[in-house]
């Protein structure tokens, strides 16, 4: 099996349309030769230098992530450079590097779908797969906003979260996006949907009052509880496209998000 097989099936699993408009040059195929045998695979959330060499140390030459490697414009390429440094790491150890993110994000079987399905969320009828549908909403079993707090923090594994809103609001409708959906758009779009409570990471203070103004609660989550989707990206991989192929699906033990939530 090629690696270019593996980014064939994926592609059709979270198709590069249904990927925001900002994102559709960045996504798919950011380093590497897909014309070889793979070997292992490694799946994480960001290709760091540290990422690349646990990818060689298990033996694996493909490497699927959720960030693009080159999300902004790289001019030069120099061997001392941050980038630099990972590029020429991975092109000497024959690495590639492929990445989904707001396809995946959006994706039947995807971020969303995880960690809504990790929540309770009744969202069936958000698991669409359609292109900025990011959002999962429904209902949970009602509970205070200071529980759900709890709830998020033990399924997300955090060391605490943050909470906006009064901590005794009685909690019957969720709404869900991992990483940075804090925009006012996305925050209208969860408004709109009559959620009592939204949970998103990155949200600005004056995103934050407008969303209290209009009663919407939120907890901020870590960036990094995206990580969880590659538990459903191996399982779809070794379920039925690896098979009896004698190819490991690991995931990555380092922890890239750089943002430690600590309660003392």
């Amino acid at each position: 099996m090629q690696i270019s097989d593996v980014i064939n099936f994926l592609n059709q699993k979270f198709p590069k349309e249904i990927a925001s408009d900002f994102d559709q040059n960045r996504i798919g195929f950011n380093v590497g030769d897909m014309d070889i045998e793979v070997a292992n695979i490694l799946c994480t959330l960001d290709l760091t230098l540290d990422v690349a060499k646990e990818a060689f140390n298990k033996g694996a030459n493909l490497i699927i992530g959720h960030h693009p490697f080159l999300f902004d414009p790289l001019h030069k390429v120099i061997k001392q450079d941050d980038k630099g440094k990972i590029i020429y790491y991975m092109i000497e150890h024959h690495l590639s590097y492929f990445s989904m993110h707001t396809n995946l994000d959006a994706g039947i079987n995807g971020v969303n779908d995880l960690l809504g399905n990790m929540l309770g969320i009744d969202a069936n009828n958000y698991y669409k797969g359609e292109k900025d549908n990011l959002l999962r909403a429904g209902k949970i079993k009602p509970m205070k906003l200071i529980e759900l707090a709890k709830l998020v923090q033990k399924k997300f594994l955090l060391n605490g979260v943050r909470i906006a809103g009064d901590p005794n609001k009685i909690i019957n409708k969720v709404g869900i996006i991992g990483g940075s959906g804090a925009q006012p758009d996305a925050i209208v779009n969860a408004i709109n949907e009559k959620c009592d409570c939204y949970i998103t990471g990155e949200i600005k203070l004056q995103n934050a009052i407008f969303a209290i103004s209009n009663g919407l609660s939120l907890i901020e989550v870590n960036h990094g509880i995206e990580k969880f989707v590659f538990q459903n990206v191996k399982k779809i991989l070794e379920e039925e496209l690896i098979l009896k192929q004698n190819i490991n699906v690991y995931i990555s033990d380092i922890d890239t998000d750089p943002f430690v939530t600590y309660s003392f």
